[in-house]
């Protein structure tokens, strides 16, 4: 007898499956009811994941199905999209279902052109998008990096006689120097944004004035 094999991919162990589950459950698919539910926490940009590979190597059969909630989950490239369906569907005989971009790619089914050139746009946007993520957090981790907070690890305003003002005048370096907001600040600095807003109001009162470059000369002057 066939059997479904739902696949599902996280990229750290600190990432759960929950959103996954949740789509998987809306269509009709139940782990141990009327299929078995596959995990794996590796990164999408890295080749190897042994437990897709075992799922392809040794446990499929003939006539079996792979579900999976979107394209990314189970391929990292046009290329290795390819062929992965090249793998799953014309030597091991086993049908691909994708949710999220409504994929149903019959094993026993013919592939024509068309439906070929969609499936690697699509895989290409999948591929293309997922770059722009891992270029959004580099750029993050790196200005974390230079205003001296742990990377992936959020901190807060540090405590201490003097950290608040030592916080805050990193906080106001950065605006000034990238022209940016306070959320935007609070981000890249792991500055808590209520605790951002507070401080700068405070500083608004105290100096009677909004302007960061003035703020920030007066607070230096005060902690010299």
């Amino acid at each position: 007898m066939s059997k479904i094999y739902c696949y599902k991919r996280a990229s750290t162990d600190k990432q759960d499956f929950f959103r996954q589950d949740k789509i998987l459950n809306d269509k009709g698919y139940f782990d141990g009811k009327n299929c078995i539910f596959v995990e794996e926490h590796f990164t999408g940009t890295t080749k190897d994941r042994p437990i897709l590979n075992k799922l392809l190597n040794h446990v499929l059969e003939p006539g079996d199905t792979i579900v999976a909630t979107e394209l990314s989950r189970i391929s990292r490239s046009v290329k290795d999209f390819n062929n992965l369906l090249d793998e799953i569907l014309k030597k091991k005989k086993v049908n691909i279902i994708i949710l999220k971009e409504n994929f149903n790619l019959l094993a026993n089914g013919n592939m024509d052109a068309m439906t070929k050139l969609i499936l690697n746009i699509t895989s290409a946007f999948a591929e293309f998008e997922r770059d722009i993520i891992s270029d959004r957090t580099k750029d993050a981790l790196a200005y974390k990096k230079i205003y001296g907070t742990k990377s992936g690890k959020p901190t807060g305003r540090p405590r201490g006689e003097n950290s608040s003002d030592d916080c805050l005048i990193k906080a106001l370096e950065f605006m000034i120097e990238k022209n940016v907001g306070q959320r935007k600040t609070a981000f890249y600095l792991n500055y808590p944004v209520s605790t951002l807003n507070h401080d700068i109001q405070q500083l608004y009162k105290k100096y009677n004035t909004k302007d960061y470059k003035i703020i920030l000369e007066k607070l230096k002057k005060d902690i010299s």
